[in-house]
């Protein structure tokens, strides 16, 4: 399952949103990215997709209250969550006899003002929708999706429901702060156990997960040690050995978030020929469906940011990942027709996806120059120090050159300043 077209109408900040998210070859896998300023709305569009995802039950379980999110300023009252679906044929199956097409389909959901309380509604008929992913015994259909908050452990009582909830576990942390990742450590350790007692199909998955988190994922030479009764341990380059607990905010996160994914594939493909190796004997995912992540680059360094989408799309290559940013870095891993922006809040510009030639210079450009670009709209990348320094250093550099002498005073605050007007920047 992909999605190709999303369309938000009446939905919080958005008036009318429609991108289309096929590439120029039809395909839909692959890195999509969605920058703004705070506040444009990528959450809520992140949240608005996995809602037309999930159907009106599930979407009611995430999300029990949708007061406020119909836009004020909506003569008709109401709000329309629209997602036009591909169906993979051999992978996605429909629930229920008969036969169905396999061709677009849509799936949309309308809210509506009642009073104090706003009502989720579905369209009908929206019968494909409702044999299709909105459908709890239809095989395939793969989506999942996080929010910025990714820990590991420790979760409120309410969220560790939804956490465990059949319907609402790929989703919950994309919709509840205090939900965590707990339950990938709960399977680590039980994958860890049945291994020891022989269990084959465990122990292939096992296997299948630590070969491709140690597959260059993470920086500094650290790598995946292995999974015990205390769960995951990494190993650094002078061989010493970190537990879940012990590690950094980005470590573990990004792991949890990983094998996170890879349990959700496991549970709604099955291992066997889940996965195949290329000619080097490295580790792919054959599998499709669409998996959204809300600041992907949330506790990344720099380095990290680089390589995480281009890693991502080579061990996943038939995911179609929608991720949300503020940095110019997660970008650059975009594929084609792979860049959207939206509006700073309250502007008059609209949601749009990036031309041809700004995609261009986004992904060939450095990140200063990204910054610069309508993904970012940044004015100047220098701090406000070095720009007022600069426009200091050219006026009085203008009074010498006029044939003024600088006063002592003023020779001196030149001398100072002359680093903002002479420092290059690295290549």
């Amino acid at each position: 399952m992909y999605i190709d077209k999303i369309r938000l109408q009446n939905i919080r900040g958005f008036s009318d949103l429609e991108f289309n998210l096929a590439r120029p070859d039809g395909s839909h896998a692959g890195w999509t990215v969605f920058t703004g300023d705070n506040g444009s709305g990528k959450s809520t569009l992140l949240k608005a997709i996995a809602v037309a995802l999930t159907g009106k039950d599930t979407a009611r379980a995430l999300q029990p209250s949708f007061h406020r999110w119909i836009s004020e300023d909506a003569a008709e009252k109401e709000g329309r969550i629209e997602l036009m679906i591909t169906p993979e044929k051999g992978v996605d199956e429909f629930s229920g006899g008969g036969k169905t097409a396999y061709k677009n389909f849509s799936a949309a959901i309308v809210l509506k003002n009642a009073g104090r309380e706003t009502s989720v509604e579905v369209i009908e008929p929206q019968l494909t929708a409702r044999r299709g992913p909105w459908a709890t015994d239809a095989k395939g259909w793969f989506s999942c999706g996080y929010g910025p908050f990714r820990r590991v452990f420790g979760a409120s009582p309410e969220a560790t429901r939804l956490m465990v909830g059949a319907s609402t576990e790929r989703f919950v942390t994309m919709f509840h702060e205090a939900a965590s990742l707990l339950e990938v450590d709960q399977w680590l350790r039980n994958l860890n156990h049945k291994t020891l007692e022989g269990k084959r199909e465990e122990t292939v998955q096992l296997e299948l997960l630590l070969s491709i988190l140690r597959d260059d994922l993470l920086p500094n030479q650290i790598t995946v040690d292995r999974v015990d009764s205390d769960g995951l341990w990494l190993k650094d380059r002078q061989g010493l050995q970190l537990a879940w607990g012990d590690m950094s905010d980005g470590y573990r996160s990004a792991l949890a978030l990983l094998a996170d994914i890879l349990r959700h594939l496991i549970a709604a493909y099955g291992i066997e020929g889940l996965a195949e190796k290329d000619g080097n004997g490295k580790v792919f995912i054959v599998k499709g469906g669409v998996v959204m992540i809300d600041e992907i680059d949330a506790h990344l360094h720099p380095e990290w940011q680089q390589k995480i989408g281009f890693w991502l799309k080579q061990h996943f290559p038939k995911i179609q990942f929608l991720v949300t940013t503020h940095s110019p870095i997660i970008c650059q891993a975009a594929d084609e027709n792979g860049l959207f922006v939206l509006p700073e809040p309250g502007g008059d510009s609209k949601p749009r996806p990036l031309t041809k030639a700004e995609y261009n210079k986004v992904i060939a450009s450095r990140p200063d120059t990204i910054l610069l670009s309508p993904a970012f709209g940044l004015q100047n990348t220098r701090s406000p120090r070095a720009v007022e320094g600069r426009a200091e250093y050219s006026k009085l550099m203008a009074k010498q050159r006029a044939g003024v002498k600088l006063s002592i005073a003023e020779t001196a605050k030149a001398s100072q300043l002359e680093m903002f007007a002479t420092v290059q920047e690295a290549l």
